[in-house]
């Protein structure tokens, strides 16, 4: 998904992130924090959400 926002060095510039450090975060050992995951989304005009599993 990061190629259609200008690959990850666009993603990573767009959300003021190291390049070498959004790569690590994406990769399959990746754990990124929270405030990296939100500026990520944010670049590509999404937001991260927590909503209950089922209506109580």
């Amino acid at each position: 998904m990061a190629e259609a926002f200008g690959g990850v060095r666009g993603v990573a510039k767009a959300a003021e992130l190291n390049p070498t450090q959004l790569y690590r975060t994406l990769s399959a050992e990746g754990n990124p924090a929270v405030s990296s995951l939100t500026a990520i989304l944010r670049v590509m005009g999404l937001r991260l959400a927590v909503q209950p599993l089922t209506a109580h």
